[in-house]
């Protein structure tokens, strides 16, 4: 596989619902009976990484795939790979798909911008924060396999529709979590907390007349 193959490509710490990978083999499984050159690419493990374990890890894989007839023969699982290969695997990637409940983001998500693949997301809490729909990507609806399965079509019928949204993703990537500017502006919020808390607990000056007792004071 190269740039330029029709290579629908999905990533996750494992291939779980949290992550939403039953709706990705729906989705995959409408566009390989539309494109039968697609291929499609899956790198993650088997299980569970932050959602609840039910059966054995390799159970709802199977499942998926046998209940929507995904194409075996053009369905790849890699499992985890090392991050190299999976830099190979974006850079090759005609169709990132990443989905996700309302939960952290996947570093593996920004290195996909960060390659320029083409993204189409969910359009769900954190990624609404990272993707402009139409500008750096496209987003759709976590639960709405129909709207994914025609995204993907779109973006491998029509690779050149992404080259502005593509570029626009790795500017995101690289502006806003390149490691150093991530650093500075760490290192920036931590300093204006110190400062705050300094200014905070800075004793108030009593004065001589408080620290007379009040019977000195005329007061008792």
């Amino acid at each position: 596989m190269t740039a330029g193959d029709p290579v629908v490509t999905f990533a996750a710490r494992s291939l779980e619902p949290y992550r939403g990978f039953p709706q990705f083999v729906k989705a995959a499984a409408q566009v390989a009976a539309q494109i039968p050159e697609a291929q499609f690419v899956i790198a993650g493990g088997d299980g569970v990484s932050y959602g609840h374990q039910s059966g054995k890890g390799s159970e709802l894989r199977n499942r998926l795939v046998a209940e929507t007839g995904l194409p075996q023969d053009r369905t790849h699982f890699l499992g985890r790979v090392p991050h190299q290969n999976l830099i190979q695997l974006f850079q090759v990637s005609a169709a990132h798909v990443y989905l996700t409940y309302p939960f952290v983001l996947s570093w593996s998500f920004l290195e996909a911008m960060a390659c320029e693949a083409p993204v189409i997301a969910s359009n769900t809490a954190p990624v609404q924060e990272v993707i402009r729909h139409k500008r750096n990507g496209t987003l759709v609806d976590f639960w709405d396999t129909n709207a994914l399965a025609e995204e993907i079509c779109s973006a491998l019928i029509d690779p050149k529709s992404r080259f502005d949204m593509r570029r626009a993703a790795r500017r995101t990537a690289v502006e806003r979590f390149e490691l150093s500017g991530c650093t500075l502006r760490l290192q920036s919020m931590l300093q204006k907390v110190s400062k705050s808390r300094a200014r905070t607990s800075t004793p108030a000056k009593i004065s001589e007349q408080t620290r007379q007792p009040a019977v000195e004071r005329g007061l008792a």
